[in-house]
């Protein structure tokens, strides 16, 4: 009895020491942790970095769908282009069929003196959507030459020489955005739509005509309305598509003549307020997180089964 428990005494220890292959092991499992957690986190650092350094200088958007340069605060899926950071500089449009979204960040210029005069250059294109973008210090705020069948929603254009120019350009529709304290809020063409755009402060002219002949759309009918002026001086006291009926909506009694034969059928009283809606872009912060927990989790199960491994051989 003392002898065989002797022996058993004099038995290696299986804690003592550690077997190579669980060396390989326990390296394997926290590789696999380190990669993990950095391909978590490297996204938030250079978000970080991107969100200190603003991007300075032009950018173009080709007609193959490219973003030149690539270093630009411009993230592409499909046909949507989201801004990811302020952007001191332009940006001209060469591709059709397209969305732009400001994501609420800033395009801005220097309006006299630089070469760059012109924020958003859309030039011989359709179908291209600018929104919820703020656009300032330029020549011209959104320049719109030779094109037709495009959107500008929901921007702020603010002190530019021209908040929108438009130039042989028809078929546009300007709706909801907040021109305020340029010298002309708009530098119109002729058949364009414009309705629940605020013009407020500008220092000249609101609308800025080269021709009496030029004559666009000023409002969306009835009970929609037009746009508000900050220098109309009608009252509401009436109602209806003739502005006739006893009680008030919102809506001038009388037409807000521009110039001539142009004319807001039904101006609003109060600064319209645009919600900006939501484009196909996915939230990116959550994919992270999404990223993050499943890099925890399988973090997680290894280190568990790894251990639960290592006591089960100690036993």
């Amino acid at each position: 009895m003392k002898g065989s428990k002797k022996t058993k005494l004099n038995q290696p220890s299986r804690t003592k020491g550690c077997h190579p292959f669980k060396t390989i092991k326990m390296k394997a499992a926290s590789g696999l942790l380190l990669t993990l957690l950095l391909f978590y986190t490297v996204p938030f650092a250079v978000n970080a970095q991107a969100a200190t350094s603003p991007f300075s200088g032009s950018v173009l958007i080709r007609s193959d769908g490219s973003i030149d340069p690539s270093t630009a605060p411009i993230q592409h899926v499909g046909n949507v282009y989201t801004l990811s950071d302020n952007i001191v500089g332009n940006i001209t449009i060469q591709k059709d069929n397209i969305i732009i979204d400001g994501a609420g960040k800033t395009v801005e210029g220097t309006a006299i003196g630089n070469e760059v005069t012109i924020g958003v250059d859309i030039s011989f294109r359709s179908n291209v959507t600018i929104t919820n973008m703020q656009i300032r210090s330029f020549v011209n705020g959104i320049h719109l030459l030779n094109s037709s069948n495009n959107n500008l929603i929901g921007n702020n254009i603010t002190e530019n020489l021209d908040g929108i120019r438009i130039d042989n350009s028809t078929s546009n529709n300007i709706i909801g955005n907040n021109i305020t304290a340029n010298r002309h809020g708009t530098h119109p063409f002729h058949d364009n739509k414009f309705y629940h755009n605020n013009f407020v402060n500008s220092t000249d002219k609101h609308v800025y005509f080269d021709s009496t002949s030029h004559i666009d759309i000023w409002d969306d009918g009835y009970p929609s309305g037009g746009n508000y002026w900050d220098n109309y001086t009608g009252v509401d006291e009436k109602k209806g598509a003739n502005q006739n009926e006893a009680g008030s909506d919102g809506i001038g009694d009388t037409p807000h003549i521009i110039e001539l034969d142009n004319k807001d059928s039904y101006p609003l009283m109060v600064p319209y307020v645009y919600a900006p809606q939501p484009t196909t872009q996915p939230d990116l912060l959550w994919t992270y997180v999404t990223i993050g927990v499943i890099a925890i989790t399988v973090a997680a199960v290894v280190g568990v089964v790894f251990l639960k491994k290592r006591v089960k051989k100690q036993i």
